[in-house]
């Protein structure tokens, strides 16, 4: 009997052995009622109980729940299969099983969500899904695990290229991977290094690593450039991401300061070498147990708040949306990836500012003058609803002369901020069939301007903004976030939502 065919008036299903956040129940309470809909459930010890006739194989996409045991029989979920070959142990939650792990990235959400919101959603094989800002691609890479088509845009290249390099990875079997490895190990140390010293890329990147450091890093990319054809991004992601190790800058600060930590002694080439095959080992796992074509889904170099003229009529409109963007006044990621950005040879040293001060949510205020941008704000000129607009002219005129720069800049880029979430509500509204959902997952934050201390309900005010922009709100999940520690342990998000919101 086919597992299509495979159905029970009643089937438990179990929840993972590690402990879960309270939304974490609540959405799989969802994944339930979207997928199984024809089923009764109701919670036991050890999960749920479902009354009535389900598809096997359709449970078994579920993603917070370990296995549903159907009459005699006992079938492990896929994401159970995926984190126990690519986990820390049943005892912890894995989110770097696939391609997931293959770059760090700062501020990206977890992929357990991102299965849980297509479940939610209801979304089957062949459905288009689109991420406005689509980071390192986590929702790509779990809509090619469930056999969707998904379109990522992001203005920052160096997301774009990590997301492609996983969609790459995932798709390439391993064994061409590895084979390309070896030749790339072979090489390196032969390949000459050509750059010239007071070739801006070389020097800005001299002024960050030592010369024996930068030989070798150097030695790595130009033997993947010459020997590698299908595994090319991948390798080079695998490198990129130990690049802030061996850096001159605080490999675990956010902003851009020197190291008071020794360098590692082990080698560049050996410590990649042992991340690559600690990678290709964990993909191997995993396409074991799960093999599919992500020839369907990319990451597109694209403004979000500029979608329609590039996105519009490509393959029809989307089935869904969701994304995790930014919130106001985010912290300098490209900060953390500038190095990165630069040895790929994705921007020019000379363009890592103004990159980062086009990012939605950006604190940075280049190409305007605070002047200008006053007045933009004090005027509604980007013409917010009327309580995103006072809201902003409230936090201007609760400014002091005790605010230090940074709090000065508050009003203004938050009210930047809005008419940017405003721009792509607008944006990807028409790319959306009619009543397709749009999930979001943003943080709140909080100043003190004046002495003062404001929340900024950042869920809340998106939800406004997608109202204003002929959307549907559904609802708003309240979310918990882990627990931050070390340098910007005070300035993180401690509350999260998630904005649920329909295309009217």
């Amino acid at each position: 009997m086919s597992l299509k065919n495979n159905v029970n008036l009643s089937s438990e299903l179990s929840w993972h052995t590690y402990k879960y956040y309270p939304y974490e129940i609540e959405l799989a309470k969802r994944e339930v009622q979207a997928l199984l809909p024809a089923a009764k459930s109701q919670k036991t010890k050890n999960g749920v109980r479902v009354e009535g006739r389900i598809d096997v194989r359709t449970a078994e996409r579920l993603s917070y729940f370990a296995s549903i045991k159907s009459g005699d029989r006992v079938h492990d979920t896929l994401q159970a299969k995926l984190e126990r070959v690519n986990g820390g142990g049943r005892n912890r939650q894995s989110t770097r099983y696939s391609a997931h792990g293959l770059h760090e990235y700062k501020g990206k959400f977890n992929p357990q969500v991102v299965r849980a919101i297509l479940n939610m959603f209801n979304m089957q094989s062949g459905s288009r899904v689109i991420d406005p800002f689509c980071g390192s691609g986590t929702s790509l890479l779990e809509c090619a695990h469930l056999g969707m088509q998904a379109v990522g845009t992001d203005i920052n290249p160096f997301a774009v290229f990590i997301a492609n390099a996983k969609l790459k990875a995932a798709r390439t079997p391993v064994q061409v991977i590895r084979s390309e490895l070896k030749l790339v190990l072979q090489r390196c140390g032969k390949a000459r290094v050509i750059s010239s010293l007071d070739d801006a890329r070389s020097e800005y990147l001299g002024g960050w690593f030592d010369g024996q450091t930068l030989r070798g890093i150097e030695h790595i990319r130009l033997a993947v450039e010459e020997c590698a054809g299908e595994s090319r991004e991948t390798l080079l992601a695998i490198a990129s991401n130990l690049l802030r190790d061996y850096s001159l800058q605080d490999p675990i600060d956010l902003r851009i300061r020197r190291r008071k930590t020794p360098l590692p002694e082990k080698p560049f080439r050996a410590a990649f070498e042992e991340a690559a095959h600690a990678f290709l080992d964990r993909l191997e796992n995993a396409q074991a147990v799960h093999t599919y074509s992500a020839d369907e889904s990319e990451a597109l170099l694209l403004d979000s708040r500029d979608l329609r003229k590039d996105v519009d009529g490509v393959g029809g409109k989307f089935d869904c949306a969701l994304t995790s963007p930014p919130y106001a006044t985010a912290l300098p990621y490209i900060d953390t990836q500038r190095l990165s950005l630069v040895w790929l040879g994705l921007i020019a040293p000379s363009e890592i500012l103004s990159l980062e001060a086009r990012l939605v949510g950006s604190r940075e205020v280049r190409g305007e003058s605070k002047r200008e941008l006053v007045e933009r704000l004090m005027s509604n000129a980007d013409g917010l609803p009327q309580r995103q607009a006072r809201y902003c002219l409230s936090l201007q005129k609760a400014l002091s002369d005790a605010d230090g720069f940074r709090r000065q800049a508050v009003p203004i880029l938050l009210y930047r901020y809005f008419a940017s979430m405003l721009q792509v509500f607008q944006a990807l509204r028409p790319l959306l069939k009619k009543g397709a959902p749009f999930a979001l997952i943003v943080g709140g934050n909080h100043t003190t301007l004046g002495g003062k201390r404001f929340d900024i309900d950042t869920p809340q005010h998106l939800a406004e903004l997608a109202q204003f922009s002929d959307w549907d709100h559904s609802e708003t999940i309240p979310m918990q976030t882990y627990q931050r520690y070390g340098y910007h342990a005070s300035n993180a998000v401690s509350t999260e939502g998630m904005v649920i919101v329909r295309a009217a």
